[in-house]
């Protein structure tokens, strides 16, 4: 699966995991059920953090080398000729890979436009991210600017400048992008997860009330300690968007939230049937 493809999957997996478990609280749905949902949508959340992320492929084939190769290789060619001949087709070549590195942006862009910013720590983000993706769209342009002029060594120093520059600066923007989509995704997970803990303090508060539980309290308590581990993981991660560490230093942390978050809903399960035994049958 491609970074771009992977970007679409999770703008629709976290559309559909807010939908279902809004689904599940509003209706009233047995806790059992609604602990179960959460659960799998966080392993579908999970699975997203496990798939390679890379930038598509904007570069240079080996049929496109082969084009170069025929050009140099025709005898029918003069020397002028044949240097005509290979710098416009070196010159077609790198317009290609240009135009191609500029519809990336732009499906960045538009994917990071879809993103549920829902505070300024967020928006800033995304600010931040949308302003680097300017950046890279205006370092294409200065490329492609430079093409027209350009003579054979010329397109070769295009050429390399903009692969070295793909791989160095753009590879991790487009990985910290996919970070970001991945992570601003999970947050209707962590609110809801963050409900349903308020729903079970008080429903162990209240049992305890009348009958002190030591398995209740453990169950409880080893939830609690769950849910903020996995608040804290969650807080790293965005504070390593926030400052743009490496992205597959971010994505360990979105793992570690979402392992944390999946612990949680265990221990859920492990209250519910502890309660079921102690309510009247």
């Amino acid at each position: 699966m491609s970074s771009m493809d992977r970007i679409r999957w999770i703008g629709v997996a976290g559309m559909a995991a807010g939908v279902a478990c809004a689904a599940f609280l509003v209706a009233g749905i047995p806790a059992a059920h609604a602990d179960t949902a959460g659960a799998a949508l966080i392993a579908n959340a999970q699975t997203a953090t496990t798939t390679p992320s890379s930038v598509p492929e904007c570069g240079i084939t080996k049929e496109d080398i082969a084009k170069i190769a025929a050009v140099q290789n025709d005898p029918t060619l003069a020397p002028s000729e044949e240097m005509m001949a290979e710098l416009a087709v070196r010159k077609q070549l790198i317009g290609k890979v240009i135009a191609c590195a500029q519809n990336e942006v732009g499906s960045l862009r538009t994917s990071l436009g879809t993103a549920a910013t829902s505070t300024f720590a967020e928006q800033a983000i995304e600010g931040q991210l949308q302003g680097r993706l300017d950046d890279a769209s205006n370092f294409y342009s200065i490329e492609l600017g430079k093409l027209g002029t350009a003579g054979l060594a010329g397109t070769k120093a295009i050429a390399s400048d903009v692969l070295a520059w793909r791989e160095g600066t753009y590879a991790p923007l487009a990985q910290q992008v996919g970070d970001f989509l991945l992570w601003s995704g999970n947050q209707e997970l962590f609110s809801i997860a963050g409900s349903r803990m308020t729903q079970t303090q008080q429903a162990v508060s209240f049992l305890e009330g009348a009958s002190n539980n030591a398995d209740l309290q453990n169950a409880f308590n080893a939830a609690y300690a769950s849910f903020e581990s996995a608040k804290s993981a969650n807080a790293a991660a965005q504070s390593a968007l926030q400052q743009s560490l490496p992205p597959d230093q971010t994505l360990v942390l979105i793992k570690q939230s979402l392992d944390s978050l999946q612990s949680t809903y265990q221990q859920f399960f492990n209250v519910s049937g502890i309660i079921q035994k102690l309510l009247p049958q």
